[in-house]
């Protein structure tokens, strides 16, 4: 029987933006610029005396006024921030939702100090965590809860794991259902928030940190903490689960290299950390401007900090931004920048809605394919390591040691250059997505405004669609920009692998380590196809998300007529169609022409006929398998 799903519902909110001031330190000498007005209100006084004629002559204002849900003076505690700002989520977190919080700022504005603390102020990561097991403690008597946490950082634009004594690199991965997820991340059951504050300094104390002239123990690098909250009711054998999740974020702070007196490997350090804050700030921007203009693109890719902030920015998430400022008069343009970026944030908005699934009767079935699939991962692992033994023992029994260091530096920029090619990749072909809905919506738009010219109506309507208009072909513009400097990307880094492949070659000639320069050409190559097979999961993604748009536009379109949920439940059973209350679906599956990959779609969807360059298709009925073989 053909059947539907009911869909969740979804609750559009903005994100919650406080400011917290930090009070003096001991040795800070200067001029206190910032005021904190009414618990909202920031006043950033303006230090330069030569501006005090605008004052006199022009009746202008040095002072900078903003305004925000929430501000603090130096005198409230990390206890203050957590009560008014944070607490209401951490709630949700227990009951299915998921939530974000970071602290945005300089480098020295106190960003560590109100996400960690201390042991006579707590901080933001802390009161959390004591929080969500108060919660669970009260409800433990009717429902189970399992806990899992997990503490990474990105450092120079390279994930690792805080919780893993000697971590390798770790790669980001997309998943439909889950967002952006970290491949190989450890994630740790825990029963106390005592164990995650263990772990949580155990994490703080692999992080990378150094002194600088604008702080003594500056962050080096971003760090983010999760914890995942899954919940059931007990002693029921169909029930729903929930599964919520709570990121606490502690950004590194920007900086400039003057300020810091950096250099060498500090210096190189904070190119990156301005780098990722840049994409930062300038997904942001874009997010602001699209709750204004529509469809601009936000480059998310510009950055691992920003692809692993893309949920708690614009996706499913209550996301709570603290901007740290310091009241010191020398750090007036650091505060001035981060109170602007601040004030752009309170314009984005994203779309919340409860993690439910359900506990079904086939739940032994997947419980065998998981433990499957895990046995063929260690496996894996196992083989993998192995390799990777052999290749780090060989050349090394058998190169000098400047000879065995050029190879590991030709190692490392051949997977840079494989990593740089495929994420350029993506953002041109999600590039080209986003214009291409655009250009749809101003064909549409055309349309309608030949026919109100047509029929002569109310020139405010037409006016109204012309302006609309013109933000579609600026946004289409913008687009196109960013489309080319991509395509720019995308030939340097063509450039570049040309240039290690010539040397790959050239040193094979020379018999350098053959066998370990035809491993790391192969490696290229499996990149490459790497990259084809990233383009194709793309395609399933984008399937997947039209679907249940359809959806969710045919539940609306049935309740703006008049019906509730369960007319429309017993209209469909009339008709003998039906409409499951869980997540429950039963797959059929459907192949992509010219890969090995295959997907699965809820019955009863229609699929649309998708034609790409690389040749990959989805069809819109499924032929017998037999025909696919050939």
């Amino acid at each position: 029987m053909p059947s539907i799903r009911a869909p969740a519902t979804k609750k559009t909110t903005t994100l919650t933006v406080a400011v917290k001031c930090r009070p003096f330190r001991q040795r800070e000498r200067g001029r206190n610029i910032v005021r904190v007005i009414d618990n909202k209100e920031v006043l950033v006084l303006d230090p330069d005396l030569s501006k005090d004629y605008l004052e006199r002559i022009q009746n202008r204002t040095k002072e900078k006024k903003y305004c925000f849900d929430h501000a603090f003076d130096p005198v409230s505690s990390n206890l203050d921030v957590y009560t008014k700002c944070i607490s209401s989520v951490i709630s949700g977190v227990v009951h299915g939702l998921n939530a974000t919080v970071f602290a945005y700022g300089s480098t020295g504005s106190g960003k560590t100090y109100t996400m960690v603390g201390t042991q006579d102020d707590p901080g933001l990561m802390v009161l959390s965590l004591h929080t969500i097991f108060d919660l669970i403690k009260k409800d433990k008597s009717s429902d189970e809860f399992e806990v899992t946490c997990s503490y990474l950082e990105v450092y120079n634009e390279v994930i690792y794991d805080l919780l893993e004594k000697s971590s390798g690199h770790l790669e980001l991965r997309e998943d439909p259902e889950q967002g952006v997820i970290v491949a190989g991340l450890r994630c740790i059951k825990v029963q106390s928030a005592d164990k995650i504050l263990e772990l949580l300094n155990l994490g703080n104390s692999r992080r990378k940190t150094e002194s600088t002239e604008a702080n003594t123990t500056s962050s080096r690098s971003h760090a983010v903490l999760e914890i995942k909250v899954k919940r059931k009711q007990r002693n029921k054998y169909r029930n729903q689960v929930m599964r919520g999740k709570l990121a606490l974020v502690d950004l590194a702070g920007s900086e400039r290299a003057s300020e810091t007196n950096s250099g060498g490997q500090k210096l190189r350090d904070g190119a990156n950390i301005n780098r990722s804050l840049l994409a930062l700030a300038n997904c942001i921007n874009a997010l602001g401007k699209q709750q204004k203009k529509g469809l601009a693109y936000v480059p998310y890719r510009n950055s691992k900090l920003t692809r692993i902030l893309k949920d708690g920015l614009s996706g499913n998430s209550q996301t709570i931004m603290v901007a740290t400022v310091s009241p010191v008069d020398s750090q007036y343009h650091h505060t001035v920048n981060t109170m602007k970026y601040a004030d752009r944030a309170k314009e984005i908005k994203t779309h919340i809605q409860k993690n439910i699934g359900t506990i079904d009767t086939h739940v032994s079935d997947y419980q065998q394919m998981i433990d499957s699939l895990q046995i063929e991962v260690c496996q894996l692992r196992k083989e993998l390591a192995e390799k990777e033994s052999q290749l780090s023992v060989k050349p090394v029994e058998n190169a000098a040691d400047d000879e065995v260091s050029w190879l590991n530096i030709l190692s490392h920029e051949t997977s840079e250059n494989v990593q740089e090619r495929i994420n350029f990749q993506k953002a041109s072909f999600e590039l080209e997505e986003t214009n291409l809905r655009n250009r749809i919506e101003l064909q549409h738009l055309d349309d309608a405004i030949a026919k109100q010219q047509a029929i002569g109506n109310d020139s405010e309507i037409l006016e109204a669609m012309r302006m609309r208009r013109q933000v579609i072909l600026d946004n289409i513009r913008d687009n196109d920009e960013a489309g080319v400097n991509y395509h720019m990307e995308i030939e340097a880094n063509e450039k570049h692998r040309c240039h290690l492949q010539n040397m790959i070659e050239e040193a094979i000639s020379n018999n350098v380590n053959k066998m370990y320069l035809r491993i790391l050409s192969q490696y290229r190559l499996l990149g490459m196809a790497n990259t084809e097979l990233q383009f194709e999961m793309a395609m399933r993604d984008q399937v997947i998300n039209s679907q249940r748009e359809a959806l969710r536009n045919m539940w609306d379109l049935l309740m703006g007529l008049g019906l509730d949920e369960r007319q429309i439940m017993d209209l469909a059973s009339k008709k003998g169609i039906t409409i499951e209350e869980d997540s429950t679906t039963t797959p059929i599956w459907a192949f992509l022409l010219g890969s090995s990959h295959q997907i699965w779609i809820p019955e009863n969807m229609l699929l649309l006929v998708l034609v790409v360059p690389w040749g990959v298709r989805i069809l819109d009925h499924l032929p017998p398998f037999s025909s696919l073989k050939s």
